[in-house]
């Protein structure tokens, strides 16, 4: 999954987040999360505005057209978590050896709530983030 569907879905959930709590939550350069923020806002997707009225803090929210893209890669991202889900369920694979497609998402998956963290119980995450 790309930068720019990830920030979507992350804004899917998280509406008027700072690019702070964006790439925080993605385990993302900053740096990479400004820019495709920019390039998501001269798509039409995003929209930054500045809240607050002492401490000033710019946000980013969705349009209307992001609002539609978000929704596709959100339901894409809960594809793939119940897809990881069931890998470990079912015994394919095991816990400590995910595939790489998912571990790129994996900060995005608990940040969300769209994996349960027993599953992943004996993973040190921390090594994955």
């Amino acid at each position: 999954m790309n930068l720019r569907d990830k920030i979507l879905a992350y804004l899917y959930q998280n509406k008027e987040s700072t690019v702070e709590n964006i790439a925080d939550a993605l385990r993302e350069d900053i740096y990479e999360v400004d820019a495709t923020l920019k390039y998501l806002e001269r798509e039409g997707y995003v929209v930054r505005r500045t809240k607050g009225l002492i401490f000033k803090k710019i946000v980013y929210d969705l349009t209307a057209g992001g609002l539609e893209e978000a929704k596709k890669a959100y339901e894409n991202l809960q594809n793939k978590a119940k897809q990881l889900e069931n890998l470990i369920v079912n015994g394919n694979i095991d816990p400590s050896q995910i595939p790489e497609e998912y571990v790129d998402i994996l900060p995005l998956l608990v940040t969300l709530s769209l994996i349960d963290m027993l599953l992943l119980q004996n993973i040190l995450l921390f090594d994955l983030f």
